[in-house]
């Protein structure tokens, strides 16, 4: 979809580039600079999204719950204290 995006930019800036000459650049090329700087940072904030949506869906299974947590080890017998 990004590339789409720039890429309907680009023939954007094309045509007006033809029709009003080289000022639209000033505004044209910014623009363009703009767009790719805000899609990196949309494309670097997608794998720790991804990951936390990952692990909140995980949350409830069982099967794919991750060790320790709050009470951890509070239920289990210490090894110390086992009667021969």
């Amino acid at each position: 979809m990004g590339v789409l995006v720039v890429g309907l930019e680009l023939a954007a800036v094309l045509v007006a580039y033809g029709y009003f000459g080289w000022p639209i650049l000033v505004i044209g090329v910014p623009v363009i600079v703009l767009t790719l700087v805000a899609l990196l940072v949309v494309r670097a904030s997608e794998a720790p999204r991804r990951m936390l949506h990952e692990h909140r869906a995980s949350r409830w299974d069982p099967n794919a719950a991750l060790p320790g947590g709050l009470m951890s080890g509070f239920f289990e017998v210490s090894k110390q204290r086992q009667r021969p």
